[in-house]
């Protein structure tokens, strides 16, 4: 019996060993962001319990920012220094069908690496709450001055709109063609809207 309880012994701590080398996700901190290429720097801000002593991870380079894109349009996300987020280790090397977007094999045989990370985006830490947004699905500042909310009543926005190279059409009217009656032609220049 004594035999068999250190074997259990041993194969639980084997089994603990290897579950603590394998990279699933980290909580993060933007350390810088690169918009042209969508990756992140980050730093882990969760300790990792090695030999006995926590220590803070190092810094996780380069690691490709998720973002929705599909049918010819994408939505972006912009990351400023400091900002909290998850990063996801992914189970093989990545690098390869990263770069062609097709099935293929991988580089190495690398399982969870720190190489293999992919930022999946931005996580409410520290307590923030938002307050004074709409309801709905919501694009916004953090102070919430600035918004684009769809709601079940319809779009709302807060903030002032600029529109370059188009056109504004409300109900069928263009803001940019549409004419109104009673006004003479001539040099003048029209009061503001009543």
């Amino acid at each position: 019996m004594s035999g068999n309880s250190q074997k259990l012994k041993y194969e639980q701590a084997q089994a603990t060993s290897i579950a603590a080398g394998i990279h699933v996700g980290a909580l993060v901190k933007v350390v810088a962001f690169y918009p042209d290429s969508m990756t992140v720097d980050v730093q882990p801000i969760a300790q990792r319990l090695t030999g006995g002593e926590y220590a803070t991870p190092s810094q996780v380079m380069g690691v490709p920012v998720a973002g929705t894109r599909g049918g010819g349009f994408i939505f972006r996300p912009w990351y400023e220094n400091g900002d909290i987020g998850t990063v996801l280790y992914l189970d093989h090397d990545i690098d390869t069908p990263l770069e062609k977007g097709a099935d293929c094999k991988p580089n190495t045989e690398r399982c969870h690496s720190d190489n293999d990370a992919v930022f999946i985006g931005g996580i409410v830490a520290g307590g923030w709450t938002s307050q004074g947004l709409p309801e709905g699905l919501v694009m916004a500042t953090e102070d919430g001055s600035v918004y684009l909310a769809v709601t079940p009543g319809g779009i709302q926005i807060q903030g002032d709109v600029t529109v370059t190279g188009g056109d504004v059409v409300a109900d069928g009217i263009s803001l940019k063609q549409h004419k109104h009656p009673g006004v003479q032609a001539g040099g003048g220049i029209s009061d503001k809207p009543i």
